[in-house]
């Protein structure tokens, strides 16, 4: 059970970690862009984020939707062996 508890939290990170970094790119593109036109609008910063994170899940959504497929049927068949008393 504890493997699939550490395998569930590497799955997160594995998703979570490209959508992070894609916003902090989005933001430093954001702010350099800003600073080089004196643009002063919170909702710039706001919309490279979002379209950076929208462009790492249009990439990387297709691997990330196979790896949970896999995760879930790991977890659903490891649920059957629990129910039979298997450790």
């Amino acid at each position: 059970m504890s493997e699939l508890v550490q395998e569930g939290f590497s799955l997160v990170i594995e998703i979570a970690v490209p959508m992070l970094l894609a916003a902090l790119v989005g933001v430093l593109a954001a702010a350099g862009i800003a600073r080089a036109f004196g643009i002063q609008d919170a909702a710039m910063g706001l919309l490279t984020r979002a379209i950076a994170v929208i462009a790492a899940i249009t990439i990387l959504g297709a691997g990330w939707a196979a790896s949970v497929t896999s995760f879930t049927r790991d977890a659903w068949s490891g649920l059957a062996a629990l129910g039979r008393g298997a450790p």
